[in-house]
């Protein structure tokens, strides 16, 4: 056997130990909302599609997903034609995106959801529903909840909205934040007090958000980059 052959083979078993100690962490290891949920594997394989095939096959065209939406008893309530809100609210989410990212959102079904009293903020509903709501196919799961009532405000901007990006899961607790969440998902990040462009009049600034649907160029150069993302 060549030294280059005994080389090439313990590159081989070098790269399956790693693929292996990777798919082992990703039951162990854990983010900061989902525990499990092959996190770890999610990111190399994403990283992998992005830097391999896409970079040498760019893909191009529109994109359409399939998202499953349930609501919590407080939204129901608030909201007692919840069904037919939702899905004008995912319809203009469709047609947004639609008209400029050319991202197709089809909305595979809406359902209620029973919120345990035991999830008391944002971070632990996306933990729960991300883990125990059956998606049925879809790409995205979108969970609408009324756990706050009242109009948005810079006070409490951070919770009335969350969303996991490899997850693909978001919750939302004021309508007008959809549009901002699902944005998240292809890379769209927040303009919070002190960042350079918390003044810029944008969905993504705390200062504006939940006031305008503006898209700012650079969230709208994120999105794009990431329209093509893997979604699982």
């Amino acid at each position: 056997m060549t030294g280059t052959s005994r080389t090439a083979r313990k590159r081989a078993r070098t790269i399956i130990a790693a693929v292996l100690i990777v798919f082992a962490l990703s039951f162990i290891g854990s983010d900061y909302y989902l525990r499990g949920h092959l996190y770890y594997t999610k990111r190399v394989v994403n990283l992998v599609v992005r830097n391999t095939w896409q970079a040498l096959f760019p893909p191009s065209g529109p994109v359409g997903l399939y998202v499953r939406v349930v609501a919590d008893q407080d939204y129901r309530r608030i909201h007692p034609d919840w069904e037919t809100h939702i899905l004008s609210l995912m319809d203009q989410a469709d047609e947004r995106f639609a008209a400029e990212f050319q991202i197709r959102f089809k909305t595979l079904g809406i359902s209620a959801w029973e919120r345990p009293d035991d999830l008391t903020d944002y971070p632990t509903i996306l933990t729960s529903a991300a883990k125990k709501i059956n998606r049925h196919g879809a790409n995205i799961v979108v969970i609408m909840t009324g756990k706050d009532e009242g109009p948005p405000s810079e006070s409490r901007w951070l919770d009335i909205g969350i969303a996991h990006n490899l997850g693909n899961c978001v919750v939302v607790g004021e309508d007008g934040l959809l549009l901002h969440e699902l944005g998240h998902l292809f890379g769209a990040v927040d303009y919070p007090p002190g960042s350079p462009d918390f003044d810029t009049e944008t969905m993504y600034s705390y200062k504006y958000a939940g006031r305008t649907d503006a898209i700012d160029p650079a969230n709208r150069a994120r999105i794009l980059k990431n329209k093509y993302r893997v979604l699982w």
